[in-house]
C-alpha cells in the first residue's frame, strides 16, 4: 500500500485591516484642467475590478486613499526626420502621483506620500496599436497597481 502526500499553496491578497476603502477626488497640481476626474474615476474602477477591497463612502471605509496629481506631461518621444523637416514620430504620456493610505480604525497612516508614476507610449498615426487611448489605459492600469501593490499584501 502507498500513501502520497501532496502539498499546494493558494496565494490570496489581502489590506491587512483594511477592507473598504474611500477613493475621494484626487487634488490636482498640475496645469491638464478636470484630469483629476478621470483618473480618480480609473482608480476607482481599477479598484473594483481588482476586488481584493471593496470602495464606499468615507463614512462607511475603514481606510481612506488620499492622492494628489504631481506630474502629467504628454511630450514627444521619438523623432523622424523628412529632408530638413523633424516631426514628432511618437508621443510618451507620464503621469505621477503622491498617495497615502490613512487607516481610520487606528487613526494612522498605512503608508505615505509615496510617489507613483506611470507612462505609456503612443503614435499619431491611425494605423498604430498604440494610440493615446492605450496609453491612457496603461497609465491608469500602473497606477492602480502601483495603488494595490503599496496597499495589498500577497500573503
Amino acid at each position: 500500500m502507498s500513501v502520497s502526500c501532496g502539498f499546494y499553496r493558494t496565494t490570496s491578497r489581502s489590506a491587512g485591516d483594511i477592507k473598504r476603502i474611500a477613493v475621494p477626488y484626487l487634488k490636482n497640481d498640475t496645469s491638464e484642467p478636470d484630469v483629476e476626474i478621470v483618473i480618480t474615476q480609473a482608480i476607482i474602477d481599477g479598484i473594483v475590478r481588482d476586488n481584493t477591497l471593496k470602495v464606499v463612502s468615507e463614512d462607511d471605509s475603514d481606510g481612506i486613499l488620499e492622492a494628489s496629481i504631481t506630474e502629467y506631461r504628454n511630450l514627444p518621444y521619438t523623432f523622424a526626420q523628412t529632408g530638413a523637416d523633424v516631426q514628432a514620430e511618437q508621443y510618451r504620456l507620464t503621469v505621477s502621483i503622491r498617495a497615502s493610505l490613512f487607516d481610520k480604525g487606528k487613526n494612522t497612516y498605512i503608508w505615505e506620500n509615496r510617489v507613483i508614476k506611470a507612462s505609456g507610449d503612443y503614435y499619431l498615426e491611425t494605423t498604430s496599436e498604440q494610440t493615446y487611448e492605450k496609453a491612457l489605459e496603461d497609465v491608469y492600469r500602473d497606477l492602480v497597481e502601483g495603488i494595490l501593490s503599496a496597499t495589498v499584501q500577497d500573503w
